[in-house]
């Protein structure tokens, strides 16, 4: 009993010195990255680069409304839209119904994939191909954004003399276990990515988020486009990675005011998006090939999330129940100790989510739940990949290579 006790105590404190490292890291994170202001435009169209956006929608029916919409309504004056689709539902039909005699905007239907390619980059690929603009912009169809979002961005990027830019968004949760899930493994990559070295181009930190990505199309034809990165899960990151290593610059800022991201609808998108990606992403942007380190890493990663996401709620419950029943120092200091260490990390994530613009923050005390159901999907993560299974995503199976 007595060894059980002590090493729930050595957990708890890990646990209360993660949470005192996360909202230092976090906010200084916050601090370091600029903001997307607000600036008027020259009145001259033609004094803007062409910007192509490039959007992929395979079964996007339920969602594409909004997307298609903040598009139409961009004050950017030049620019096109790409639309690549692999859709066996309406979606085309929705989107032509939206657009209606906008020339701006082009349809065009998915070629059929070469081994080695997944969906989204041989997609993107495709579209870019088609694209006449100097800048191309990658987004996502589960985003909607202010009409000013392309324009600021555009001269945030110029000003800044970028060859690519990615930005921070609010994250929307509007279903239980969105608001439950959704923050915890966005939450745990707040603290693991290190956003305020994106920006220093003598340092190696890198970071793109997949919705939005504007990058000049000289700069993504040089390093030889997603044809380098056509079966990375995360291609987001690791597009990142390679222009970095190119010796170009890369730029990433705040715009949860202007860009929103839904990524999930329910606790089944939830299980298979993130099992997707959460093992086999982090793995791959590593570079770990051993099977032992895989296997190591994914023993650590769920030790971590139940340290900081389920313990302490777990060891309060536990340990004032053992008080109550039988009243004693011990129990009381356990309590103590362990009703703390939730508190500071439900005060932490409340905080930080909110600053960061990440779904409901007032569900933070019921974050314990997310937790559980994370170490779940990085189990089944961690398991498909070390076995090389095959992962499900919107009717597609991919096979697990790392």
């Amino acid at each position: 009993m007595l060894p059980a006790i002590t090493a729930t105590a050595i957990l708890l404190f890990l646990s209360l010195l993660f949470w005192m490292i996360y909202l230092t890291k976090t906010l200084f994170d916050y601090k370091k990255l600029p903001k997307l202001q607000e600036n008027k435009l020259d009145k001259n169209k033609e004094s803007y680069p062409f910007i192509s956006i490039v959007l992929p929608t395979r079964n996007e029916s339920h969602r594409i409304k909004g997307c298609i919409e903040s598009l139409k309504k961009q004050t950017y004056p030049n620019f096109e839209v790409i639309i690549v689709d692999d859709s066996e539902d309406n979606t085309v039909e929705i989107i032509k119904n939206i657009v209606g005699n906008d020339k701006r905007f082009k349809i065009i239907k998915e070629n059929e994939k070469h081994d080695g390619w997944i969906g989204k980059p041989h997609a993107l690929q495709q579209g870019s191909r088609e694209a006449k603009g100097e800048w191309l912009l990658f987004i996502d169809a589960d985003v909607s954004f202010n009409e000013k979002l392309v324009e600021n961005a555009v001269q945030h990027a110029v000003k800044n003399s970028l060859d690519m830019l990615s930005v921070m968004m609010s994250v929307l949760c509007k279903t239980f276990w969105e608001k439950t899930v959704q923050p915890v493994p966005i939450g745990l990559l707040l603290f693991l990515v290190p956003f305020s070295r994106v920006n220093n181009p003598e340092n190696k930190a890198s970071f793109a988020a997949g919705p939005f990505i504007l990058i000049k199309k000289r700069v993504f034809n040089k390093i030889g486009g997603y044809e380098q990165i056509k079966n990375k899960i995360a291609d987001d990151v690791e597009l990142a990675k390679l222009v970095k290593e190119s010796g170009f610059k890369i730029g990433l800022a705040h715009a949860q005011h202007l860009i929103k991201l839904r990524m999930y609808r329910n606790l089944r998108e939830i299980w298979e998006g993130w099992s997707k990606n959460i093992f086999m992403g982090s793995i791959q942007k590593r570079g770990i090939k051993s099977k032992t380190l895989q296997l190591l890493l994914a023993l650590l990663g769920l030790f971590a999330v139940f340290d900081v996401m389920v313990l302490p709620f777990l060891a309060t419950l536990v340990f004032l129940t053992l008080n109550l029943l039988k009243p004693s120092a011990a129990w009381q200091n356990l309590f103590l100790l362990s009703i703390s260490v939730w508190l500071l990390s439900t005060f932490t994530q409340f905080y930080v989510h909110k600053k960061y613009w990440v779904g409901e923050p007032r569900y933070t005390p019921l974050y314990f739940l997310g937790g559980i159901i994370t170490m779940g999907i990085l189990l089944n993560s961690a398991f498909k990949t070390l076995t090389r299974s095959e992962v499900t995503w919107k009717g597609r199976r991919y096979k697990s290579e790392t």
